[in-house]
């Protein structure tokens, strides 16, 4: 505490009140007015406040008007009004919290109003509410330069020549932004642009990968065309297309064959599989254990995990062409999540997945069911099983039994 300042300011006694004092005047934008309702403790406390207003104090409350004592402190303080005595007390500058408080709101709101200004479509105002409402920009210093880039990405994939000009991601990040990267998905401008896109589509934003693929492949702005694949074991289809013609090598040596986006450019349907019936796993060591074997009567495609855009692609391929599809995949949530999905889209049928083969299978060892229980929708009893155990039931554990199965 200043050395200057009077005994009567300086009484240790008034140490709370001078706290309480600062934090309302640095809370009210560094204004010297209003009234302050004060606790205080004890006779030696009243008597140094009292000193301080100049008046006697005798109860444990009392109202301080910060006006009176500003005028109060400059005649008398020696050093200033309130302000200036609450800084010497202090040892500090005061902080304007509100001026603090409303220059952070006019930076939060900063982007978004670039945002509403720079996009002239109906869209836009849903796009600014939910980048608002997610906080995805708040207290970022970046935040001007991410709606920037954005909305020069919106506007590219918006334009009537969209599908002739954009090309992979990866293309329109380089061309548009001079950042091959700038919007890969761990990048917050891909979150920002997908937000914008998914309230162009009037749809809501996607959860899943494969949802995320779809938005931006119906802007023509898919990934590449050959990193997504489909790996597949077996299929035989009829023409004389070059990936048919791979297709039908490959199943006759045996061997498995990853497809790509890139071929399916090139093969707009699979002929000569009608009727015939098509195993689908989940995990690629289940496919190869399948080639290694060699004694399978299905062909086998795998989804690797949750199903990417190539995979839907061959799946729906498969069931125009007139083919059955068994689905297989593991049992936890993320798995019965899948299995819904494949058997709501493609009409799959659930093989070996029912309650029993769970029970027959499952360990007290395996590893324990996490996340939110999924339902599945082809045997309520296999999902009370597992909520009973409460334990994984992965393709691998029982590959065994699958390869006999076979």
């Amino acid at each position: 505490m200043s050395a200057e300042l009077p005994d009567w300011v300086a009484n240790p006694a008034l140490a709370p009140l001078w706290v309480r004092l600062r934090a309302r005047v640095e809370a009210r934008g560094l204004a010297a007015s209003g009234q302050v309702q004060v606790e205080l403790q004890g006779r030696q406390e009243r008597h140094a406040v009292g000193a301080l207003l100049g008046r006697s104090v005798t109860r444990d409350r009392v109202s301080v008007d910060l006006a009176k004592l500003d005028e109060r402190l400059r005649e008398r303080s020696g050093v200033g009004g309130l302000l200036d005595v609450l800084t010497a007390v202090g040892g500090a500058p005061l902080k304007d919290l509100a001026a603090q408080r409303a220059a952070s709101a006019k930076g939060r709101e900063q982007p978004l109003e670039l945002a509403r200004s720079s996009i002239d479509a109906p869209w836009g105002e849903d796009w600014v509410r939910g980048l608002r409402r997610t906080g995805l920009l708040t207290n970022r210093s970046d935040a001007v330069r991410i709606i920037t880039e954005a909305v020069t990405v919106l506007r590219a994939l918006s334009a009537v020549d969209v599908l002739s000009t954009s090309g992979s991601r990866v293309e329109l990040a380089a061309r548009l932004l001079g950042d091959a990267h700038a919007l890969d998905q761990d990048r917050l401008l891909h979150q920002v642009v997908l937000r914008g896109l998914a309230a162009a589509a009037d749809c809501g934003v996607p959860t899943g990968a494969a949802e995320r693929r779809a938005l931006w492949e119906a802007y023509g702005a898919g990934p590449d065309l050959v990193s997504a694949t489909c790996l597949t074991w077996g299929l035989r289809p009829t023409g004389d297309q070059a990936v048919a013609l791979r297709l039908v090598t490959a199943a006759d040596s045996g061997d498995p064959i990853h497809l790509t986006a890139w071929d399916l450019r090139r093969l707009s349907r699979l002929d000569g599989l009608s009727d015939v019936t098509v195993l689908v796993c989940e995990n690629p060591r289940v496919l190869e254990a399948v080639a290694e074997q060699a004694r399978s009567p299905w062909p086998v495609v795998c989804t690797s995990g949750e199903p990417n855009t190539v995979v839907t692609a061959i799946l729906g391929m498969l069931v125009e062409g007139g083919a059955r599809l068994r689905y297989h995949g593991d049992f936890d949530w993320p798995g019965v999540a899948i299995a819904n999905r494949v058997v709501a889209r493609f009409a799959a049928v659930p093989w070996r997945m029912n309650a029993a083969d769970y029970e027959e299978g499952v360990r007290p060892e395996a590893p324990r069911l996490t996340g939110n229980p999924v339902e599945p929708s082809w045997d309520p009893e296999l999902g009370a099983a597992m909520r009973a155990h409460g334990r994984c039931l992965h393709e691998e554990t029982v590959l065994v039994e699958l390869l006999t199965a076979l």
